[in-house]
């Protein structure tokens, strides 16, 4: 007992632990679409919308975005199904539809509140069936009809035991717990069979196969009903029990079923299991509620936390190495039934009726290649080659760490290995191979080699460039090394032989040379495959007659027409983030016809080219709207919304529904009133367009699905409104207001037009009063300088008036003197007196004074008006010392003695009360 429940435990360790090939798997986790965790069914709609019964309500997924509509009584959504422009739900106590309005939002509509039907006191409608004219909705006690033309609703079954209710061929059944299988005929139930297999066994699902009707038990095992009695066809040969929830038929032949704790199964008729996928194997929950298959035979699965899509027809397979036991892939070959993969963990192998890999003993490290030359493997390795036979490995005696082997083209026996340390030669004697020589000169890794047809050996390193090696005869030393220039260096750069082609290819460039070309030149059409912004490497890969070259989102399927020598590539459609591959070490092998298996650093990728998937696709806007007072607001999307200028904002989501993980979806779009030019292919979903003048414009979309263009381009048109400054009203007011300007320009005109003229009046006259101005001024010059002249004039006689009396009193002066000298008669003194009355003669003042009123007339009058006491010999004083005369030239003028003058000075400052410091002449001067 204790032997047997360790072999099942052991198989049981065997089929979950063990690494399988399986489909591609999204996952969609409850944060993600933002709803509850359980979802109950599935449904597609015409668009291919994916819609789901949730916890929280209807689920709408387009391919890009998801929305959620709470079930009207806020209860749990358990069942979905779409026909036509309607999406039929059950929920609890409750069962309607959904339809979308112009602004593609969904509206709710309960047949049951318009129908007389009273449903049961927490009754759940867990299935739902259409038919052309009607809608059948099945709880756990009663199947109820809906008539969509009438809306009448009516019960066909009533029944407290219904397990799961099925369409098969035209045919409704039910099966019941403790009662059978029965059919609905006529609007009401009828018995299939009653036996106890039925009243005991729990019938997941019922499907036709080969005209005959089929189903599947909770234990997963397969029965035809023959007779109206089960037949045993198939038992799931997995060595554990299961027990399925759900079960779906799919379009290829299989079985997926759902179970309560493993995961899914997909199982073919026979019993035979193809996979499992749970929770390790990266399936986010391990029971599945629901299973569905849509259009584009992608299957769903409702899970009791998330949802995931399984790409069940895709051209990829995906070995996840989820334990670490392999490593990175670098290289794989497939021989026979035996697929090797060298890993950085060492060298595994796979029989193909066997799931896991098994480790070659000896081969632990490092392996960087495996070549097959005369129908022998060897594997070049880190510590070495290895000559691999089934599941043996042995090590060459003497080899060092190596990167690639080669063969020498007219000897069988000398191989040429790419070291780390330079080139080496191994011969074969007997049945062994052994290290020939080291080829001196030459000391550089050799990771990237090529022996062209003359044997001279082209040897490419990352980071010092390319060279050729031409070898002496005995093919031990180098004669000559030449750096080929042309080809530069490049890191990730790689260089092959391909059909008598040398090409080496970098990132920007590949160049080739044939061998009959002496040079090598840059090929322009494969340059492309390597420009810069699809450039990942420049690893080249010979599998199955083609070339192979990766890039960022696909890889380059390269043939060469032997005749003319042109070249022809097929893109694969395989990203680098989903190739998850070590970047310059990328690999490829073929497996069998048009099938490939890609290296990466989790396992590795399967490519079966013979699936031929047409990738067909239709562009949808989905939702379109506005900012409003802080709200967002939806537009139709038939409609030709009007938004108004302040509100200049637009936001538009559309999609191309596609459920492959493996594709690639970009978008293009375009204002045509703005640029005519499409965009750039972007993955976004979405488009802001703000800050648009007025007018009217259409956006135009379209989608690309790898490199297959969507069938449609979706418009959208619409118009931006004038801003209130340029709508009609403001338009017209702008010309009453522009009329009113010009009324008023033109009053202004007139009164400036008029001021100007005065102006211009008045500045002439202005002009002329100053040219008045001017001439008067001129003649008051002419006259003050007929003035100054008349001063001159009479200054020069006044000065020459006073030289006279000065000089006359002076001769008088010196006569009286020699008179005084003469003896005194009375001649002499009657002279005397005679000359006494001319030095004191008035009537010389009186014409001094006079010609110095005419100079100076205001003189007398200013210092009359300071100092009124002056008397007028102070008077005449003061003349004399305004005329500026020193006292010894006023003496004789006052016949006195210049001391007296002086006299006359000290009490004329007197009276004028000058201080001491004060110059009396200047200040009589200045006034």
């Amino acid at each position: 007992m204790k032997t047997i429940y360790f072999l099942l435990l052991l198989s049981l360790f065997y089929i979950n632990g063990a690494a399988q090939e399986l489909p591609p798997l999204n996952n969609y986790e409850p944060s993600q679409y933002g709803a509850g965790n359980q979802n109950w069914m599935l449904s597609e709609s015409e668009n291919n919308y994916i819609y789901i019964a949730n916890n929280k309500g209807l689920l709408e997924y387009n391919g890009a975005q998801w929305r959620l509509y709470k079930t009207p009584n806020e209860s749990i959504m358990r069942s979905v199904k779409v026909a036509g422009d309607r999406i039929y739900t059950g929920c609890y106590m409750d069962f309607g539809y959904w339809q979308k309005d112009d602004r593609g939002v969904l509206k709710y509509t309960s047949i049951i509140e318009s129908s007389v039907i009273d449903v049961e006191e927490d009754e759940q409608f867990w299935n739902i069936i259409v038919n052309e004219d009607y809608v059948l909705f099945q709880s756990l006690s009663h199947i109820y009809s809906y008539d969509i033309s009438s809306g009448k609703v009516s019960l066909l079954v009533s029944n407290d035991n219904i397990n799961k209710f099925f369409k098969v061929n035209g045919t409704y059944y039910y099966h019941s717990l403790g009662e059978g299988l029965f059919t609905i005929s006529n609007q009401r139930p009828l018995p299939i069979s009653q036996s106890d297999f039925f009243k005991e066994e729990t019938v997941i699902l019922l499907f036709e196969h080969e005209s005959k009707v089929h189903f599947l038990t909770e234990n997963a095992d397969l029965y035809r009903l023959e007779n109206k009695e089960p037949v045993l066809v198939a038992q799931s040969d997995l060595n554990f029990d299961l027990t399925v929830y759900n079960a779906l038929f799919l379009s290829d032949g299989s079985l997926m079923l759902g179970t309560i704790s493993n995961g899914v199964v997909s199982m073919n008729l026979d019993g035979s299991t193809n996979y499992v996928i749970n929770q390790s194997d990266g399936l986010i929950n391990n029971t599945c509620l629901t299973i569905f298959e849509d259009s584009k035979k992608n299957v769903w699965l409702g899970l009791d936390n998330g949802i995931s899509s399984v790409n069940v027809d895709s051209a990829y397979s995906i070995y996840h190495d989820r334990d670490g036991e392999l490593g990175t892939v670098y290289t794989s070959y497939k021989s026979g039934n035996i697929l090797y993969v060298g890993t950085n963990q060492g060298l595994f192998y796979k029989n193909d009726d066997s799931l896991d890999f098994t480790f070659i003993d000896g081969t632990q490290g490092q392996v960087w290649s495996i070549t097959s030359i005369n129908g022998q493997l060897y594997c070049n390795h880190h510590s070495g080659i290895f000559i691999v036979e089934n599941d043996r490995a042995e090590r060459i005696p003497g080899t060092i760490g190596t990167w690639q082997t080669h063969r020498i083209s007219d000897d069988s026996n000398l191989l040429l290995a790419g070291t780390y340390n330079g080139l080496y030669f191994l011969t074969k004697k007997g049945d062994n191979w052994e290290v020939r020589n080291k080829i001196k000169g030459f000391n550089i890794s050799s990771k990237d080699v090529v022996v062209d047809k003359v044997k001279n050996i082209y040897v490419n390193h990352e980071y010092k460039g390319v060279f050729k090696l031409s070898l002496n005869d005995s093919l031990t030393s180098v004669q000559r090394i030449d750096t080929v220039e042309v080809l530069g260096k490049g890191i990730g750069s790689d260089m092959i032989m391909f059909k008598d082609n040398i090409i080496y290819a970098r990132r920007d460039s590949v160049y080739t040379k044939s061998y009959n070309e002496k040079t090598f030149t840059l090929n322009e059409e494969l340059s492309q495959l390597v420009r810069k912004d699809v450039y990942t490497s420049g690893t080249l890969v010979i599998s199955n007659g083609y070339l192979w070259l990766f890039n960022k989102d696909h890889l380059s399927k390269i043939s060469i027409e032997d005749i003319d020598g042109t070249y022809s590539v097929e893109k694969v459609f395989l990203s680098k983030e989903l190739r998850n591959e070590k970047v310059g070490y990328e690999n490829l092998t073929v497996l069998g016809s048009n099938e490939y298996l890609i290296g990466s650093s989790y396992g590795y990728t399967t490519l079966n080219q013979n699936k031929k998937t047409v990738t067909t696709n239709e562009l949808y806007i989905n939702e379109v709207k506005s900012f409003k007072d802080g709200e967002f607001i939806l537009f139709g999307l038939t409609d030709i919304p009007t938004i108004p200028y302040k509100d200049n904002f637009l936001q538009i989501h559309y999609s191309s529904p596609s459920y492959n993980s493996l594709n690639t979806v970009l978008y293009q779009y375009r204002v045509l009133e703005l640029n005519e030019s499409w965009s750039e292919w972007v993955e976004n979903t979405s488009i802001e367009l703000k800050n648009l003048s007025y007018g009217d414009y259409n956006f135009e979309v379209r989608s690309r699905i790898n490199e297959t263009l969507s069938t449609n381009t979706e418009t959208y048109s619409f118009t931006i409104a004038r801003p209130y400054y340029l709508t009609n009203t403001a338009i017209a007011i702008y010309i009453l207001l522009l009329i009113a300007l010009i009324i008023l320009l033109n009053g202004f005109y007139i009164w400036y037009f008029k001021r100007q003229k005065e102006r211009a009046l008045l500045k002439q006259q202005k002009e002329l009063e100053l040219r008045n101005l001017t001439n008067e001024k001129n003649l008051i010059e002419l006259r003050n300088a007929k003035l100054r002249g008349d001063i001159e004039h009479r200054n020069k006689e006044l000065a020459i008036s006073t030289m006279a009396m000065i000089k006359k009193n002076e001769t008088l002066n010196e006569l009286k003197e020699e008179l005084n000298n003469l003896p005194k008669t009375v001649e002499s003194k009657s002279l005397k007196k005679m000359l006494d009355k001319n030095l004191n003669s008035k009537q010389d003042w009186l014409t001094f004074e006079e010609a110095f009123n005419n100079a100076d007339k205001d003189f007398f009058k200013k210092i009359k008006e300071l100092h009124p006491s002056l008397t007028s010999g102070d008077l005449r004083l003061c003349v004399y010392l305004r005329l500026n005369l020193s006292s010894k030239e006023i003496a004789p003028l006052l016949n006195i003695s210049p001391r007296s003058v002086e006299i006359k000075r000290y009490r004329l400052r007197k009276k004028l009360d000058l201080s001491r410091e004060d110059s009396l002449t200047s200040y009589i001067v200045e006034i």
